[in-house]
């Protein structure tokens, strides 16, 4: 795509509305020639200028073919898109660093459909499309947090490639991205057959592992072996645990202050994840906030962890 036609789209982006659903009509739908059909209109001028020159008939009949032909591609082009209606449905949760799939549902005027294709503006992944007529877009979800659908383009080249119909969208669609899980001590010792222990909290009888000490914890939590030899800080951590089927509990303080936000969300969501396996009851401690999550139903929590200190990308 060229420099200028790119700057010529991003500006038509800026001026179209977010909205849930739209219909394409003719002051949402914009038409430039193709490479070809620029191509082809320089031969209709060369041709007539021939024309011109040595008073040739057929010459001035090529000419004025070739430009109707160009004049009826706009027109076809058009009805491409003409009338068509699309509607974002709602798209089902990720974690990050997967792909979110976003859901249009689209309606045509007419009882036969036009050909056309749909995208991301930036360019990147294509259209999907399912046997229900519905379409997936998918889109990379690197971060936690709530993912807004970007804008996105839906053109047609037909039927003779000349002509390009395209309309810039931009559709009130999001999803929300789950933190990336991260494997944690805490919860290592869930795995297991149906009697298996499973993990509470920390600050039990059960050793656990090794973290970063921090002054708070004490000199009696320092590994002192581990020090001999790496010459690096190490606390003990120990842990209680529980039988299966008892309740597990989550908190926010169950890590060290000095750990960063992600990682102790990405931490927290693995053992939801874990809890759910389990079919345990948990309950779940975040700054100002406590959900009880019932029979390894943890959807609201995962949500409480996406949503934590994140405004709402609409």
């Amino acid at each position: 795509m060229s420099r200028w036609r790119k700057a010529l789209q991003q500006w038509i982006t800026r001026r179209a509305p977010r909205a849930p659903s739209v219909t394409l009509s003719q002051n949402r739908i914009y038409l430039l020639p193709t490479r070809f059909g620029l191509l082809l209109f320089g031969v209709a001028v060369l041709v007539w200028i021939g024309a011109l020159n040595y008073a040739v008939s057929l010459a001035y009949v090529l000419s004025f073919w070739i430009i109707a032909l160009l004049l009826l591609s706009v027109f076809m082009a058009y009805r491409q898109l003409a009338g068509l209606a699309l509607r974002a449905e709602a798209a089902g949760a990720v974690f990050a660093g997967e792909r979110a799939d976003f859901v249009l549902h689209l309606v045509w005027p007419q009882a036969e459909a036009g050909r056309l294709r749909l995208g991301w503006q930036d360019g990147g992944e294509r259209e999907r499309w399912q046997d229900d007529g519905r379409v997936l877009l998918a889109l990379a979800a690197p971060r936690r947090g709530q993912l807004a659908m970007p804008p996105l383009q839906v053109w047609s080249e037909a039927p003779l490639g000349l002509i390009r119909a395209f309309a810039p969208l931009r559709l009130a669609a999001s999803v929300w991205v789950y933190p990336q899980p991260l494997p944690d001590a805490r919860a290592a010792m869930a795995a297991g057959g149906e009697d298996a222990p499973l993990l509470q909290r920390r600050d039990g009888d059960e050793f656990a592992g090794l973290a970063a000490w921090q002054p708070a914890q004490g000199m009696h939590r320092i590994a002192w072996r581990v020090y001999a030899r790496s010459q690096v800080l190490a606390a003990r951590e120990f842990v209680s645990l529980l039988p299966q089927g008892q309740q597990w509990q989550l908190d926010w303080s169950d890590y060290p202050p000095a750990m960063a936000v992600e990682e102790r969300l990405s931490r927290l969501c693995w053992r939801l994840l874990q809890a759910q396996q389990a079919g345990a009851t948990v309950v779940l401690n975040l700054p100002q906030q406590q959900l009880l999550l019932a029979d390894g139903a943890i959807t609201p929590g995962l949500l409480a962890l996406a949503q934590f200190g994140v405004r709402d990308a609409s």
